[in-house]
């Protein structure tokens, strides 16, 4: 999405919260090229952290604003690059099997497609190291907070902290395991699709048969044939 400078004032100001529901800080600032158009926006992240982030990464939807995390932006940039390139290279290899471009056009482009893919594996392999490194961590927040969630029961149930007290505590835990949960999906489903993608094969693009090189539908076996008879 486009933001320009003359639309900048909606969100300035505004929260900002990750997919998973939780806040992260507030849009206080942001920067634009010489055409007007914003470029990246200063967020100021749980009051103790300022930082310049690429508009890309953020979503407006029904008024909210929502920052992808680091990992799922270059997750779905790298998903999009291989299905992308994948899809060119079986186009390229379905025009050469139809002899419809000229050899040293099909060698030029089947090189640099080549090239890009050697490429898009190296960064595969980077992002695929993000996810499990996020992985790790989320499956830590997920330990660190069901510790929290017993030490909060026994309190509770050895009458050391009064009801009231023990479902607020209970209440922002769950609220926080969820946001964890729901997250360490994300990236498992991302890591399983990027793995999916870079053991689909390139094939070559199904062929279309126009409507004047279609066969004629053949006669069910056993049909009897139809006969005229012709009087003399």
């Amino acid at each position: 999405m486009d933001i320009v400078v003359d639309h900048i004032d909606e969100y300035l100001g505004k929260p900002v919260s990750d997919p998973y529901g939780r806040r992260l800080g507030f849009i206080i600032g942001f920067y634009s090229d010489s055409d007007g158009r914003v470029r990246s926006l200063e967020v100021n992240l749980g009051d103790v952290e300022f930082k310049q982030i690429d508009i890309a990464r953020f979503r407006f939807e029904n008024g909210e604003v929502v920052l992808l995390p680091e990992w799922e932006y270059q997750a779905l940039q790298l998903e999009n690059r291989i299905l992308r390139l994948k899809k060119r290279m079986a186009a390229l290899e379905e025009l050469n099997a139809r002899k419809d471009l000229p050899k040293h056009a099909y060698d030029t482009f089947k090189k640099s497609l080549e090239e890009e893919l050697a490429k898009v594996k190296e960064d595969t392999k980077n992002v695929k190291d993000l996810l499990r490194k996020r992985m790790h961590e989320l499956e830590d927040m997920i330990v660190e907070l069901e510790k929290a969630m017993t030490s909060v029961k026994i309190s509770y149930l050895s009458g050391e902290i009064p009801e009231k007290a023990y479902k607020a505590a209970v209440e922002q835990i769950r609220k926080h395991l969820d946001s964890c949960e729901t997250e360490k999906e994300s990236v498992k489903k991302h890591l399983d699709k990027i793995e999916a993608l870079e053991a689909q094969p390139v094939e070559l693009a199904p062929k279309i048969v126009a409507p004047s090189q279609a066969q004629p539908a053949a006669q069910p076996a056993n049909q009897p044939l139809s006969v005229i008879v012709v009087e003399g």
